[in-house]
C-alpha cells in the first residue's frame, strides 16, 4: 500500500520505515521538519521535500550522499557518538550543525527511531528541524564548546555515569517505599551532576548523557522489592525520546520521573504529550523541587503529577519559617484531596523529622534518613 512519504516530492526508493511513519511521523513531515532516511552506515536513503526550506538541497541531491560530508567539522565527533549509541539500540536526539547549500552551516535538532530486522539495525529514520537551544550554543566560543563535547562525549563512549541511591521513606513506620536514584560522575567534584548535564544540553549532547544515566540507574530494578519503587530524574525531551522506556528495560509500574520544577515551561499541552508515553506504560511522575522556583502551581495544575516533592529550602528550619510551614499545610491540604503523594526533601535532622511529620508529611528523605550510596549497601540499609 502507498504511504503518504512514499508519495511525496522526497527522491530515492520508497524507505523501509515508511509504513511505520504513515502510522506517527507523517505528522512532522507536514509541519515542516525533514524526514529522512539512512543506511546504518549514515547514507541517505529517502529525504522529504523539507530539505529545501532547512538546508537548501533537493531531496535528489542527498540521496546516495554520506551524511557526514554535511556535517560541521566540529560536530562529528559527536554525532558519531550519537550514531554508535543508535546502532547498540538506544536512539537519541541531537543538536549539530548542518551545512546548507549556500555554504553557511545551520543549528539543526535531530530526533531518530531505529528500523530493525533479526535485532540488527538496518534503517535509521530522522526527524530534523532548526534546532530550539541555538542560541545556548552559540554563546560558547570554539575553544569552550570543543573541551565541553570532549568531556561529554568520554563520559559517553566509557558509561562512566555511577549511580547511587537515596532512600525515600514512610515516615510513620521508617519502612523505605523507594529509592531516588542520583548520577555521580568522575574528576573533580565541584564538577556537579547538574553542569555535567547542563553542559551536555548546551552542546546538544543532553538527551543522551540523559538516556544514559536512565539506563544505568534503571540496573538497580530486577533487584528491588517488589513493593519498592524507582525515581528517576529526566527532563521531558529526554522521557518522549526513542528509547527512553527501553532504557528503563520495558517494565516502568515501578518508576516514577522526577521532572525538575526549575525547568520553564511554555507548552503544558506539548509536555503532557512528550510524558504520555510513560503514563501509558504504567510509570508515574513527579513534580521535584517543588517551591523552588517561578512555576511550582502551574506544574501541579497542568501535568497533574503523582508525586510532589518539596525542595530542601521548604523543610531546612522549618521550625522557624513560618511561610515555609503555610505552604506546606497547603500542600498536604491540596494533596490528600487529589490523592498525591508528597515527600519532603532535605530532612537532616529528627526535630526536622517531627515538625513535618506533625504536619501531616507522609513520606520523606534526606541525610537523616539516609545517605546516597552505591545499591549494594542501599539495600543492606533500607
Amino acid at each position: 500500500m502507498q504511504g503518504k512519504l512514499g508519495s511525496q516530492a522526497g527522491t530515492g526508493q520508497r524507505p523501509q520505515f515508511a509504513e511505520e511513519a504513515d502510522r506517527g511521523w507523517s505528522f512532522a513531515d507536514r509541519l515542516g521538519d525533514m524526514i529522512s532516511a539512512h543506511a546504518p552506515d549514515g547514507t541517505y536513503r529517502y529525504a522529504s521535500a523539507a530539505s529545501r526550506d532547512l538546508i537548501g538541497y533537493e531531496p535528489g541531491e542527498l540521496v546516495g550522499n554520506w551524511a557526514y560530508d554535511y556535517f560541521h567539522p566540529d560536530d562529528v565527533p559527536k554525532v558519531g557518538v550519537a550514531h554508535r549509541s543508535a546502532l547498540s539500540g538506544a536512539p537519541f536526539t541531537i543538536t549539530y550543525r548542518l551545512r546548507h547549500k549556500s555554504d553557511h552551516y545551520v543549528w539543526v535538532e535531530t530526533t531518530n527511531r531505529i528500523i530493525t530486522e533479526g535485532g540488527e539495525v538496518v534503517e535509521i529514520l530522522c526527524c530534523t528541524r532548526p534546532a530550539p537551544q541555538r542560541e545556548s550554543v552559540d554563546t560558547m566560543d570554539d575553544e569552550e564548546r570543543d573541551a565541553c563535547v570532549r568531556r561529554v562525549n568520554g563520559i559517553l563512549a566509557n558509561e562512566a555515569i555511577r549511580p547511587v541511591y537515596q532512600p525515600i521513606v514512610e515516615l510513620a513506620s521508617g519502612r523505605t517505599i523507594g529509592y531516588e536514584a542520583l548520577s555521580r560522575f568522575p574528576g573533580d567534584q565541584a564538577h556537579t551532576p547538574d553542569r555535567w548535564f547542563d553542559d551536555a544540553w548546551r552542546v546538544g549532547l543532553g538527551i543522551p548523557l540523559e538516556l544514559l544515566a536512565a539506563r544505568l540507574a534503571a540496573a538497580a530494578l530486577p533487584r528491588l522489592p517488589a513493593e519498592v519503587g524507582l525515581s528517576i530524574n529526566a527532563s521531558p525531551p529526554a522521557v518522549a525520546a526513542q528509547g527512553f522506556l527501553q532504557c528503563l528495560g520495558g517494565d516502568v509500574k515501578n518508576v516514577a520521573v522526577e521532572v525538575t520544577e526549575h525547568l520553564q515551561v511554555g507548552d503544558f499541552d506539548e509536555m503532557r504529550l512528550k510524558l504520555a508515553p510513560l503514563r501509558e506504560a504504567g510509570g508515574q511522575v513527579a513534580i521535584d523541587d517543588f517551591g523552588a522556583g517561578y512555576a511550582s502551581l502551574r506544574h501541579i495544575l497542568n501535568v497533574s503529577p503523582d508525586w510532589i516533592k518539596l525542595d530542601i529550602s521548604l523543610t531546612e528550619s522549618i521550625a522557624d519559617n513560618r511561610v515555609a510551614q503555610a505552604l506546606i499545610s497547603a500542600v498536604v491540604s491540596f494533596a490528600e484531596r487529589t490523592e498525591v503523594r508528597v515527600v519532603a526533601e532535605g530532612i537532616e535532622s529528627a526535630a526536622e523529622l517531627k515538625i513535618l511529620e506533625g504536619m501531616g508529611i507522609r513520606y520523606g528523605q534526606g541525610f537523616h534518613l539516609g545517605r546516597p550510596a552505591a545499591l549494594d549497601e542501599a539495600l543492606a540499609t533500607g
